[in-house]
């Protein structure tokens, strides 16, 4: 029996046609399963596939393979023709499908980004009119340079499906130091090689509910808001500068900006370190300077103030809790990888946590530690 509820931070698959009738991949608890693409194709497996997924008890999902490019009259069309598919191929009523847009032989991501956004919106709101959960897979890249994500988040809440690798090849699990930041997303494709298996792998950010709206809890929809806005950055820097220009933005070797350091554009997303602002420029290293217009700065609330308070993951393999702020400390024990904590203040270069599933309150080595601002 498929399952109706994924609790966040669960690991799942996408299948199409590449892969076996066969949808039990060890430690995943939903699949997405390819529909169709256009308006002619099924995925001749799709109905086996959605079978297999559910006698395996993993919640089953659906996407469709966009053709439609910027044109809204096509996604509207190919939205439709995907919701009839689902329907008829057992995809319950209240699950998720998303609209899969990448370049392709008849897909171009290359049109203006209002109007691919216009068309990609246009198809979320066929298949929430259809009774389904829309969402909008696409690299992180086509995100942040082909669309506009904040009109996505607007309109349908947390439904991102972003693509993002650490590397190309294998990998068992999500590693949070790459997380591809931004607003709403709800399940983060991380590998194109799950466990050697051969198959995609994802994870959620959000509770996953068929039988729920299109919106996660307040608590859960809250706490995964602040790990998609914000950087990820060391317990003891002061701030960070996100490049917030779709175009990038150039680091200059002064202040006035008088005089770039180079040519090259800084990317869109990337993080900096903050020394200082002066002017209305931001000072990222000795001689180098973005116009602050081109980013936005988040300051750490620990290492201005030892008694604010946080949110943390953890984010680094083999980290300990400790039951005092020194490091021969009596009792040690690990934490959970990817567990979030709340810190509570500073000790010296020990933070003060409480870890959310338990309330214990513990004490964490500062070089171990980072800041979710």
């Amino acid at each position: 029996m498929s399952s109706s509820t994924v609790s966040s931070k669960s690991y799942g698959v996408d299948v199409a046609s590449y892969q076996s009738t066969t949808v039990n991949y060890a430690g995943a608890k939903f699949a997405f399963v390819k529909l169709t693409e256009g308006t002619e194709y099924t995925n001749p497996k799709a109905e086996a596939q959605i079978k297999s997924a559910k006698a395996h008890g993993l919640m089953v999902m659906g996407y469709f393979y966009a053709n439609h490019s910027a044109s809204v009259t096509r996604a509207r069309a190919e939205a439709k023709y995907c919701v009839a598919k689902a329907k008829a191929l057992g995809i319950p009523a209240g699950s998720y499908l998303a609209d899969d847009f990448e370049q392709g032989l008849a897909n171009s991501v290359y049109g203006d980004p209002t109007a691919n956004t216009d068309a990609i919106l246009a198809a979320m709101q066929v298949i929430k009119e259809a009774g389904y959960k829309p969402l909008v897979y696409a690299s992180a890249s086509v995100f942040r340079a082909n669309l506009q994500v904040s009109r996505f988040a607007k309109s349908f809440g947390t439904c991102l499906w972003v693509a993002s690798y650490k590397v190309s090849g294998r990998q068992d699990y999500a590693d949070f130091n790459y997380f591809p930041s931004m607003d709403g997303i709800a399940i983060w494709q991380f590998t194109d090689n799950y466990k050697g298996c051969g198959v995609d792998g994802n994870i959620s950010l959000v509770d996953l509910n068929v039988s729920s709206d299109n919106h996660a809890s307040k608590s859960t929809k809250n706490a995964v808001e602040s790990l998609s806005q914000h950087p990820v950055v060391r317990w003891n820097i002061g701030a960070v500068a996100v490049v917030s220009n779709s175009k990038g933005a150039y680091v200059y070797t002064d202040s006035k900006l008088t005089k770039r350091e180079s040519d090259k554009l800084k990317p869109q997303g990337s993080l900096w370190q903050v020394f200082g602002i002066k002017d209305g420029a931001i000072q990222v290293g000795k001689n180098q300077w973005f116009d602050g217009r081109a980013v936005y700065v988040k300051a750490n609330p620990i290492a201005y103030n030892d008694q604010k308070h946080a949110v943390a993951k953890i984010v680094l393999p083999h980290t300990h809790a400790l039951d005092a702020p020194k490091a021969d400390a009596g009792k040690v024990y690990g934490l959970e990888l990817n567990s979030e904590v709340e810190i509570q203040g500073r000790v010296g270069r020990f933070l003060k946590i409480k870890e959310l599933h338990n309330g214990k309150q513990v004490y964490v080595t500062g070089n171990r530690a980072y800041i979710v601002l």
